[in-house]
C-alpha cells in the first residue's frame, strides 16, 4: 500500500528542514572564514573573496529550503483535501449503486465532489512537479558548494600560518555540503517512491 501523499510531503519537509539547519551552519562557517581572512590580511586575499560566495550560497540554500517547505506544506494540504474529496466521491458512487431511484437531490453534490477531486488532483500533480524541479535546483547549489570547497583548499595552501585554520573551514564546507546533499537525496527518493505509485 502506498504511503499517503500528505505523509510523504511531511517527510520531505522534515528532510528540507534539516538541510536548512545545515545551511545555517554553513552561513556561520562563512562568518568565521571572513573573520579569519580579515585577521590574516594579505595572505588570504583569495580566501576573503571566497567567503562572500560561501555566505551567498548558504543564503540561497536557506531561501530555497524555506520555499520548498512551503511547497511541501501546500502539497500536504492538497493531498488531505483530495483524500476527502475521493472519499466523498466513493460514498456517492456507493449510494448510487445501492439506490438507483431518487438520486436527483444528490446529483449536484456528486458533481461538485467529482469536480473538486479533479481540480485537487491537478493541483497535486503540479505541486509534485514543482517540488521535483526545486530539488534539482538544490543539486546545483551543492555542486557550487563543492567547487567553493575545492577553491578554499587551494587558497588555504598558500595562507602560511593560517593554512590549518583555513583547511578546517574548507573541510567544514565539504562536510556540510555532503550533509545537505544527503537530505536532498532522501527527499528526492521519497518523491520518487511517491511518483511510482501515482
Amino acid at each position: 500500500m502506498a504511503t499517503p501523499i500528505f505523509v510523504t510531503a511531511a517527510s520531505i519537509a522534515a528532510e528540507l528542514h534539516q538541510a536548512m539547519l545545515e545551511a545555517k551552519g554553513l552561513a556561520l562557517t562563512a562568518k568565521n572564514a571572513r573573520a579569519l581572512a580579515v585577521r590574516a590580511g594579505s595572505k588570504t586575499v583569495g580566501f576573503k573573496a571566497i567567503t562572500h560566495f560561501i555566505d551567498e550560497l548558504a543564503s540561497d540554500i536557506i531561501r530555497q529550503s524555506q520555499y520548498i517547505n512551503g511547497v511541501s506544506e501546500h502539497l500536504s494540504q492538497h493531498a488531505v483535501a483530495l483524500w476527502r474529496a475521493t472519499m466523498a466521491a466513493d460514498k456517492f458512487e456507493w449510494i448510487s449503486g445501492q439506490h438507483s431511484t431518487n438520486l436527483d437531490s444528490l446529483q449536484v453534490a456528486m458533481k461538485k465532489s467529482y469536480e473538486s477531486r479533479e481540480v485537487l488532483s491537478a493541483q497535486l500533480s503540479r505541486g509534485l512537479r514543482e517540488l521535483e524541479q526545486q530539488l534539482e535546483e538544490g543539486d546545483k547549489h551543492i555542486r557550487t558548494a563543492n567547487l567553493i570547497a575545492t577553491s578554499s583548499k587551494v587558497e588555504a595552501a598558500s595562507a602560511g600560518d593560517f593554512r590549518n585554520q583555513l583547511e578546517v573551514i574548507a573541510q567544514n564546507i565539504t562536510e556540510t555540503a555532503d550533509k545537505i546533499r544527503a537530505h536532498l537525496s532522501r527527499a528526492r527518493n521519497l518523491l520518487g517512491q511517491r511518483q511510482k505509485h501515482n
